[in-house]
């Protein structure tokens, strides 16, 4: 019998905890659209350009980008190498996209974002080639109030 009071207050608490959460949850993923909007529609226009540092712009300065690979490029830095190393073999960039199916607010401010893109592209020998497949990015506001990507999966 001692247990039920217990077990009252527990679920109040889940209550007020839950609640806070799904109040939280929209405000949060209203702010960060903004930013993952730009970052969406900006990706192509910079591939076309083949602007490295435009294509990383999204990404903190300790942010990860892991590859289908499975190899992981650690920092902004490395990530706009990364991207000029690529954009250095290309001739054009033909089509592409980033295409956004969802997102949810985790844990400690994060919000995944999930979808699918990919790009034709013809490199400097003239061989043409198109990815596609889906992809898992992590955002996080930084202390300047921006949201950045923390972690980018593509698989």
């Amino acid at each position: 019998m001692t247990l039920r009071p217990f077990k009252s207050l527990l679920g109040a608490a889940a209550l007020i905890v839950v609640a806070t959460c799904a109040m939280a949850a929209p405000d949060d993923l209203a702010k960060a659209m903004p930013a993952i909007d730009k970052a969406n529609a900006d990706w192509l226009p910079a591939m076309r350009a083949r602007d490295a540092e435009r294509l990383a712009a999204p990404y903190a300065e300790d942010g990860v980008f892991i590859l289908a690979n499975g190899q992981e490029i650690v920092g902004h830095a490395a990530i706009v190498d990364l991207y000029r190393k690529r954009m250095a073999t290309l001739a054009q960039v033909q089509a592409g996209g980033i295409h956004h199916d969802g997102m949810t607010l985790a844990r400690d401010g994060l919000i995944y974002e999930w979808g699918h893109g990919g790009a034709t592209t013809v490199d400097k020998t003239g061989r043409k080639t198109t990815t596609d497949g889906p992809f898992l990015t992590v955002w996080k506001r930084g202390a300047d109030g921006a949201w950045r990507i923390v972690r980018n999966l593509v698989f």
